[in-house]
């Protein structure tokens, strides 16, 4: 029961914020619009960035189903591709958050996401030219950050675009990169 509270309060903010920015948004509008109360509320969370930071995790949970695994020979093509997916199938949303002081909890979500579909990527290709844990983990890291920032550049701009023309153009900047770093990064040692 109190899982569906949480994803009916989920939901409704969900909803909400598809209207307006999360910082025009208050806990009265959450409880009314699913029918339940102020207290009702606070048992669960402390606040609406607290109901946010849920909400990313069960959305995290719902993005892994949808979009389970990167090819691993792609060179984060298809990473890329369904992040922007998600991005554009979500616009108003994600649009709202990031012009609100929920940016935080977006970027830390896109980024988790982010280094899951890379994981998939990377992981098998690490293990071919033998980079350590140590190595892949870095590499993840830094490719998520440069993916994630240049689609928050998009979600500022209002996500204009076909999806096919923004995973072109960061395609040949990719080709490559990752098998020559894991190379580099396996003959140092």
């Amino acid at each position: 029961m109190a899982q569906m509270t949480k994803l009916a309060l989920a939901q409704s903010l969900k909803q909400l914020m598809a209207e307006r920015t999360l910082d025009k948004i208050t806990v009265k509008e959450i409880v009314t619009r699913c029918g339940v109360n102020r207290q009702t509320f606070y048992y669960h969370f402390k606040d609406i960035y607290d109901l946010l930071d849920w909400m990313f995790v069960n959305e995290g949970q719902e993005f892994s189903r949808r979009y389970p695994d990167s090819r691993s020979n792609d060179d984060g093509e298809s990473a890329i591709r369904n992040m922007c997916s998600y991005l554009r199938e979500n616009k108003q949303m994600v649009v709202n958050i990031y012009h609100s002081l929920g940016r935080e909890l977006l970027d830390r979500y896109l980024c988790r996401e982010m280094a899951k579909l890379l994981h998939t990527t990377l992981g098998y290709r690490a293990q071919v030219f033998g980079a350590t844990e140590d190595d892949l983990a870095y590499l993840i890291a830094f490719y998520k950050h440069a993916f994630v920032g240049s689609l928050l550049d998009w979600v500022h701009d209002g996500l204009p675009g076909d999806i096919d023309d923004i995973v072109q153009k960061m395609v040949p900047i990719l080709q490559g990169t990752f098998d020559a770093a894991l190379k580099r990064m396996a003959l140092r040692r």
